[in-house]
């Protein structure tokens, strides 16, 4: 009675969905981190891709290089924080619930924070500058595995698409998804910074971890928050 009162005044944003088979989402981000931390220590044994870097670096020049390096320094942690807030103050103002603007910040944040943890237990060097046409300055000197900024990008995608999948725009943040996430993996590769493994392993990361993050975040923590709430 009480969930038909509330759809009757605010209709359920589709990030507030209840998790149909949590158990499912559980295992396939338990799997996908495994995949991902594996991952990880096979490209750090073998940087096979450091000739991809160093193929891809040679166009970093121009336009396209001044872009790169924009877009590297714009979405760093402290920027990409203020920006998720910017956002979900845009949420906030545009669905009229403080809670789901809180709903969306977190589900970001839960998914693309924890690749920092993977950087650290992988601790993979980054492409060797030596060998790069056009080296990055400042020299980066943190673990390259996963790339924090695909991370980013894809969780924020996927936390758009958690609001407006029961809308006839779902498909809008699949599409600018797909289109900004290749445009950000070949920024920070061009920048020479990240080999493609570590962007492929921050979307597996992403993909497969976010619908637990959401579950965890809005089904059990708020959900349980909300009925302390009311009694």
């Amino acid at each position: 009675m009480t969930e038909l009162r509330r759809s009757r005044t605010r209709p359920l944003t589709g990030i507030e969905r209840t998790a149909q088979r949590p158990l499912i989402s559980v295992i396939v981000a338990v799997v996908g981190a495994m995949a991902v931390v594996a991952l990880g220590f096979a490209m750090k044994a073998t940087q096979a891709d450091q000739g991809l870097v160093a193929a891809l670096n040679k166009s970093h020049s121009g336009a396209w290089g001044a872009f790169s390096s924009f877009v590297y320094k714009a979405i760093e942690p402290l920027p990409a924080v203020a920006i998720t807030l910017v956002i979900a103050g845009i949420v906030w103002a545009a669905s009229r619930s403080l809670r789901i603007a809180i709903l969306f910040g977190l589900t970001v944040a839960f998914t693309w924070l924890p690749v920092a943890a993977v950087k650290i237990l992988v601790d993979r060097p980054r492409p060797d500058a030596s060998v790069l046409a056009h080296p990055f300055s400042p020299l980066q000197t943190d673990g390259s595995f996963p790339s924090g900024h695909t991370a980013y990008i894809v969780a924020l995608a996927i936390a758009f698409w958690f609001l407006l999948r029961d809308t006839r725009y779902a498909w809008v943040p699949i599409v600018l998804g797909i289109v900004a996430t290749a445009v950000i993996g070949l920024a920070v590769v061009s920048d020479g910074l990240h080999f493609p493994t570590d962007v492929l392993g921050s979307i597996v990361w992403a993909l497969t971890t976010a619908a637990a993050v959401r579950w965890l975040i809005v089904d059990v923590i708020a959900s349980r928050m909300h009925r302390r709430a009311v009694r």
